[in-house]
């Protein structure tokens, strides 16, 4: 039994040292991606701000209902040959995200700069708030002098 812990492997003993110097030699599979995202308020929209690094707008899809936005974002990798280490790996992601009510669904923008993609959900006009103006109904009374 312990002849057998200590018999030499010179295949192990390979995998060992290819593995030191190349990494791991089998594909591990990738977690989900995340899109971290950041959501503001302002007066008259609501800011969605997504990190999306490496990708160009060609990869990237904005759907838009009254109820949702869904943002979604592929990369994918070049198969060059030759490429001993392969750590950047093709992936997919998907955002929804629920919508208040009053959003303008036919006026959102989205821009892409330095890997932040930046959705502008532009509230409704009627349902953006307003200051109401108060008004007096009686005449407002004179301070008694006495």
């Amino acid at each position: 039994m312990i002849a057998h812990l200590l018999q030499y492997d010179p295949y192990q003993e390979f995998n060992q040292l290819s593995r030191r110097f190349f990494g791991t030699t089998t594909a591990a599979r990738p977690e989900p991606a995340k899109m971290p995202i950041d959501v503001r308020e302002q007066d008259d929209h609501f800011l969605v701000e997504a990190d999306v690094p490496g990708l160009a707008p060609e990869d990237l899809e904005i759907v838009a209902t009254p109820e949702r936005l869904v943002l979604k974002g592929t990369r994918k990798t070049s198969n060059e040959n030759g490429t001993l280490r392969r750590e950047r790996t093709e992936y997919s992601f998907e955002r929804v995200l629920a919508l208040p009510r009053g959003i303008d669904t036919s006026a959102i923008e989205a821009t892409l700069d330095a890997g932040v993609l930046t959705v502008r959900l532009p509230k409704r006009a009627e349902d953006r708030p307003r200051s109401v103006a108060v008004k007096a109904t009686t005449p407002a009374s004179k301070p008694h002098s006495e």
